[in-house]
């Protein structure tokens, strides 16, 4: 009886431990994101300007300057030096042709304040092609091409240079936030695959070829995207390499960025099973509901799953979008000078 009685106490002691201790995974988490935003209001008092989402770092120049061995840096590892992490930052450039080449096996070092309490497959050694980091960099409500040399086309040749704080090759300003800090969306989080090649939701990336209606149409369907969506578990073919997230010093979106279209734990998709083709790379986390965010006045919230995204409609998405988001309060946040303001 005795024994019984325990063993009903552990199980129901047992949830609220597991609650508790995810809350403080979560704080931990939001505590890291905090630094890092802080980091960039640093950098930029230093700089006169943010970082580009791939870039040679401490540039204010637009363009692929610096040559091909450093364009394709991260926002993060930018931002190393203002993190205490000079010496790190100072050892990858000086000895790393590429973010995530193999001399000095610098390129594999983990770094914990990129990855959050909650996921653990950051932390995971990937090889010598990198190290996780579940920290990502907001590209706004544009469908960004996942390329170092082509400044972030869209589809053929669409341009959203301007949609997000972030952009390949292009260093932004404080003075670009027209819709305010505290309205839009720097950084946020995402999750590392369990396996390469997973089919799970969180982490995993789907290939979905009509995700642009036409080739030249420069109209996106988001809802197709969902639509691969099973539970937990994403439908049809996946990509089986290049994993999300897995390399924290690559300034590609399929590793260190996300755009503010899907709303939060929902699926990534591509259009084929390429390194550089364009795709949908969203806000995922382990957390239970949403995700945390940083914004730009530095400060941290949380983002709930169910946050508005306007019925994801199928809209123009590529050649000169300016203007207000399509895709409700999520996007509008994302967007740095779309002119709606909206906070969360």
């Amino acid at each position: 009886m005795v024994i019984a009685i325990i063993g009903v106490l552990i199980a129901l002691l047992l949830p609220a431990v597991q609650a508790a201790r995810e809350a403080a995974r979560r704080m931990q988490c939001s505590n890291n994101m905090k630094q890092w935003t802080l980091s960039l209001h640093n950098y930029h008092d230093t700089h006169k300007a943010f970082p580009a989402s791939h870039n040679p770092c401490h540039s204010t120049n637009t363009g692929s300057s610096g040559g091909s061995s450093y364009r394709r840096f991260s926002a993060t590892y930018c931002l190393l030096p203002f993190m205490e992490e000079t010496s790190r930052f100072e050892a990858i450039r000086t000895n790393v042709g590429d973010p995530w080449g193999t001399a000095g096996g610098y390129a594999k070092q983990q770094l914990s304040s990129v990855q959050c309490p909650s996921e653990t497959n950051s932390r995971k050694p990937w090889g010598d092609d990198g190290a996780g980091g579940n920290l990502v960099v907001s590209l706004g409500d544009g469908a960004i091409c996942n390329d170092d040399t082509s400044n972030g086309k869209m589809g053929q040749n669409g341009d959203v240079s301007s949609r997000g704080l972030f952009y390949p090759q292009y260093w932004k300003e404080m003075g670009s936030v027209t819709d305010g800090t505290s309205n839009t969306i720097a950084i946020s989080e995402s999750v590392v695959p369990t396996t390469s090649g997973s089919k799970e939701v969180k982490g995993g990336i789907a290939i979905v070829a009509d995700i642009e209606n036409g080739a030249n149409s420069y109209y996106l369907r988001p809802s197709h995207c969902m639509g691969v969506k099973d539970g937990k578990v994403l439908t049809g073919t996946v990509r089986t390499s290049g994993e999300r997230c897995t390399r924290y010093l690559d300034g590609l979106i399929l590793y260190s960025g996300f755009v503010t279209i899907m709303p939060p734990n929902t699926p990534n998709c591509v259009r084929t099973d390429s390194e550089i083709i364009w795709g949908l790379f969203t806000a995922q986390s382990n957390h239970s509901g949403g995700v945390n965010t940083g914004l730009a006045d530095g400060s941290v919230r949380f983002v709930s799953d169910s946050v508005d995204t306007n019925g994801l409609p199928d809209s123009q998405n590529g050649k000169a979008l300016t203007g207000p988001s399509f895709y409700g309060v999520w996007s509008a946040m994302g967007t740095p000078s779309g002119g709606e303001s909206k906070g969360l």
